[in-house]
């Protein structure tokens, strides 16, 4: 019976390495844990990104699909990065941005319990000025992407800095 006991407890020790790396999965921030969608800016030259007609497209990729049931399981990203060395803007006509709401709305609202800042997001459009040589990392709201009605829908983004160019491309809720 005691070589039982000290076989399971030996198997037991061989999962102790592995624990650090479990606490540290658990406890990972939720950015982490997030599903992202790149778009990176290019040069306005006519001879980069040319599309029908000779426009230039600004925001790169031109088409990204969303799908429901994958990726909006769990909070969406979307990064622009600018590494060109003029300022853009990304814009998504329809779709929202989760901002705390002390960035969104000037005034500060204390939690009258706590006596703390109230940690609550309030969605706006989404528009963001990226300057040249910056990455911004915003967090979308699902308005506009979550439930059967919204399968299809197609959202157009740009640049509304640069709109005369070129409407950079779509946004697709699969």
């Amino acid at each position: 019976m005691r070589g039982k006991g000290l076989l399971q407890f030996c198997s037991w020790m061989r999962l102790i390495p592995a624990l650090p790396l479990c606490a540290a999965l658990i406890s990972l921030p939720e950015w982490a844990r997030a599903k992202e969608f790149w778009f990176v800016a290019q040069e306005l030259g006519q001879e980069k990104g040319t599309f029908e007609m000779g426009e230039t497209e600004i925001w790169l990729p031109n088409a990204v699909i969303i799908d429901q049931k994958e990726d909006l399981d769990e909070p969406l990203w979307f990064v622009l990065q600018n590494p060109t060395d003029v300022d853009h803007e990304f814009a998504v006509w329809g779709l929202f941005m989760l901002l705390p709401e002390g960035e969104a709305m000037p005034e500060t609202k204390l939690d009258p319990d706590s006596g703390g800042l109230l940690a609550r997001s309030v969605p706006v459009p989404l528009h963001l000025k990226v300057q040249a040589g910056q990455t911004k990392r915003v967090q979308v709201a699902p308005r506009g992407l979550v439930g059967e009605k919204n399968l299809g829908a197609r959202y157009p983004f740009f640049c509304t800095k640069h709109k005369d160019i070129r409407v950079s491309g779509f946004i697709y809720v699969d």
